[in-house]
């Protein structure tokens, strides 16, 4: 209510002078209530912008790169950055499973892109996967339009995107594919010669290509189109938002438009610094994968034999490209949100859903307990918190927090279930925390951890002077299939990699132990990351017993009482 309302109800005089009189005090009254109300409480919920990258590294200016992303380095200017981020488990299905639901992997019971969803497997304290609430299932209950577009959760995993249960019926589900080709003179996402055989080490979509075709042909323009259109439609409706949209790019095929690529004509591409395995690698850590360029040859490291150079760089470069082009899309949207005046009550975050490595340790893509792997970009954006504008936190944190972080900071209701994540939202308020009290196995957010599992050490039990050789006694054997379950504290990562099957561990075998110093190291600087397993020097031997102490008592006594 105005004065100019108040005026306009009393400008002329005529016989219904009393009534107009009293709507003008009941106006003011109104107007009065609204803002004690705002005042006072029961505010307005905040609403949520969710960005999720595939395959996306902390590869941006916040964190240190020189990576093209001035649209994510400004929503870093305007947001908290998480400086220590981590996933559960570093491929797509299992990390997608455990944060959308708030759940670790040996709860959700997915460790791989084929295990199905936790809707299938799913068994924690509140009782099976069929029944838990979702991230975006949680806002729908409490009011909010839930509309998403993308890979938000896995394909298939659940199935239909969890639809009707997560998502609202205003808007479709817009559908998700790693690339749309509109252009019938080849047939797969790029020109060229696709191999005849790409298994193992490359898939059919693990390449790249440069292409001067309109932006209309790649399909994160058209998942930035639609998540326009979704706001567009939220900022008529009189209710609060959740919209999620999870972008295909960094994820292979990195098919990149022509204009990003040649961005980087002058900017220098470095090849990774250790292109080798780490020094005391064990073997069953690593991971092999490659791709595959347009004549149709597949390049695959060899675990001492890295890819030629001339490959690698062109590589990177397409990585670097495919990162650029998110941004891209990333900018549209958020300019959307500023036109409809919608940036002072949402929420904004990006994350990727679990890390990368782009020749270091002689690896690439993901699949890897390494800090690369593991580590992930986090970068939120509260307009009502502005002592975390253009700050970052090295608090410890994961993507399971993500999912109680947002109940906290939009002031939505408590969720109903009993969820494995932490709320972070304290560090907003002061981003120098270095710990949160909690009850979970993370000590106080002193801990973070993940997992993968691996069954090939590729012929080389240990990797040391360049070569590989047999054990020298303190595993009994590196053959078969093990679990890596990773810690990571303020200064290292420690892993044990024990003998596993389907989330039946063997604790009492002797583990394969690794162990990454990063005392006064600058993480941005991702070459130094992982190049030292110092597990078994002799002076470490209490340390390792102690952390191997710290892995089961999350990964085995936290889990021993739930009946899967």
């Amino acid at each position: 209510v105005t004065l100019n309302t108040y005026k306009r109800y009393n400008i002329r005089r005529s016989g219904s002078q009393i009534k107009r009189n009293k709507m003008a005090t009941r106006l003011g009254t109104l107007a009065l209530s609204a803002l004690l109300t705002f005042c006072y409480g029961q505010s307005k919920k905040m609403n949520v912008m969710y960005f999720v990258a595939d395959d996306l590294r902390p590869e941006f200016g916040a964190y240190g790169q020189d990576v093209i992303t001035p649209n994510v380095d400004k929503l870093a200017a305007e947001g908290l950055t998480f400086e220590n981020a981590y996933c559960q488990q570093a491929v797509c299905s299992p990390s997608r499973n455990s944060f959308m639901s708030g759940r670790r992997p040996d709860h959700t019971r997915v460790w791989g892109n084929g295990d199905g969803s936790f809707r299938e497997r799913g068994m924690d304290s509140n009782g099976p996967g069929a029944n838990w609430i979702t991230m975006p299932e949680h806002f729908k209950l409490d009011g909010y339009i839930t509309l998403g577009g993308g890979k938000t959760f896995h394909p298939n995993a659940p199935k239909n995107w969890d639809l009707p249960r997560s998502w609202s019926a205003d808007m479709p589900y817009f559908p998700f594919d790693y690339f749309i080709n509109p252009n019938s003179s080849y047939p797969g996402p790029c020109p060229g010669k696709q191999p005849s055989h790409t298994s193992p080490g490359a898939s059919k979509i693990d390449t790249w290509c440069i292409l001067d075709e309109k932006d209309e042909h790649f399909y994160d323009q058209t998942l930035a189109d639609n998540t326009i259109q979704r706001l567009q439609y939220v900022a008529k409706q009189h209710k609060p938002f959740f919209l999620m949209s999870g972008f295909a790019r960094p994820h292979a095929p990195w098919r990149v438009p022509k204009h990003i690529w040649d961005m980087y004509e002058n900017i220098s591409v470095p090849l990774a610094t250790h292109r080798f395995p780490a020094e005391n690698m064990p073997g069953i850590a690593w991971h092999q994968q490659g791709f595959y360029t347009p004549d149709g040859n597949v390049h695959i490291p060899n675990i001492t034999v890295p890819i030629d150079n001339t490959t690698a760089h062109a590589m990177r470069r397409a990585y670097y490209s495919a990162v650029t082009w998110m941004d891209h899309q990333l900018g549209r949207v958020m300019s959307t949100l500023s036109d409809l005046k919608l940036d002072d009550s949402t929420i904004v975050l990006l994350h990727g859903d679990h890390g990368w490595q782009l020749g270091e340790h002689n690896s690439w893509h993901k699949e890897t307990n390494f800090e690369l792997g593991t580590r992930v970009p986090l970068i939120i954006k509260d307009p009502s918190k502005p002592n975390s504008a253009g700050k970052s936190t090295k608090l410890l944190t994961e993507l399971i927090d993500v999912f109680p972080t947002l109940i906290a900071l939009t002031g939505s209701a408590p969720c109903k279930d009993t969820l494995d994540g932490v709320s972070v939202s304290p560090a907003f308020d002061d981003p120098t925390i270095t710990t949160i009290p909690t009850d979970k196995g993370t000590k106080n957010k002193t801990l973070a951890f993940s997992q993968f599992p691996h069954n090939d050490d590729f012929d080389c039990p240990f990797y040391s002077d360049g070569v590989c050789k047999s054990t020298p006694g303190y595993a009994s054997n590196t053959k078969g299939n093990f679990m890596g379950f990773s810690l990571r504290n303020a200064t290292i990562r420690f892993t044990a990699w024990y003998p596993w099957d389907e989330g039946n561990t063997t604790w009492s075998a002797t583990p394969i132990l690794e162990l990454y110093d990063y005392t006064g190291q600058n993480l941005s600087n991702f070459d130094k990351m992982d190049v030292v397993n110092i597990a078994y020097q002799p002076e470490n031997k209490d340390a390792t017993e102690f952390l191997i102490l710290q892995i089961q008592e999350e990964f085995k006594d936290a889990r021993s009482k739930y009946t899967f």
